[in-house]
């Protein structure tokens, strides 16, 4: 086990850019970071502050990938400029994927008398009364009304008659009916 270890160690060593990567990399500072930072800055306006991080890590990235920038002779200012782009983008894209987060004051910037109670008891007396029919009864319904297919569609994407269908239907509203007037709710509230 102190084998590995020791190779890894070796192996991370003899991955790190050298002293030329360095001197390389010095250069491109001198000579790039500015032109790189008003770019940043213009991609960035109101963030001078992120722009400077773009541009830290755009020349970190250049030292990383120093060899292979010199050995393919790749010129270094493009390269650069399209890494900034690139962050500026993955960064946005990183921003607007964080969830939203509501404090205990945003719920009073909501209009008044909203209230959701009502919709979900609605909603958990029709999933209570939809689980006490057969499964072919919730697959018409399902059919007919969630996906609004016509009867005939129905059947056809079920695979039975169209009479079936209705059929289906019928007994599957009839015994939807049912187990809402046990909740208290007539077919006028339904």
């Amino acid at each position: 086990m102190a084998g590995q270890r020791r190779t890894q160690v070796t192996s991370l060593a003899d991955r790190a850019p050298s002293a030329s990567a360095n001197a390389f990399v010095a250069k491109l500072h001198a000579e790039h970071r500015d032109h790189l930072l008003r770019f940043t800055r213009s991609l960035l306006p109101a963030d001078p502050h992120r722009a400077e991080d773009i541009v830290q890590e755009c020349l970190f990235r250049a030292w990383r990938n120093s060899e292979t920038l010199i050995d393919r002779g790749i010129p270094p200012r493009p390269w650069l400029f399209r890494v900034a782009r690139n962050l500026v983008v993955d960064w946005a894209r990183r921003d607007k994927a964080r969830p939203v987060v509501f404090g205990d004051d945003d719920f009073d910037l909501l209009p008044g008398d909203i209230d959701f109670t009502d919709e979900v008891v609605d909603r958990c007396v029709v999933e209570q009364g939809l689980a006490q029919l057969t499964p072919i009864q919730r697959e018409a319904l399902d059919r007919v009304y969630r996906l609004d297919l016509t009867r005939q569609r129905a059947a056809v994407t079920i695979g039975v008659p169209v009479g079936t269908v209705k059929s289906r239907v019928h007994h599957a509203t009839t015994a939807m009916a049912e187990v809402l007037a046990c909740q208290g709710i007539t077919a006028a509230g339904w």
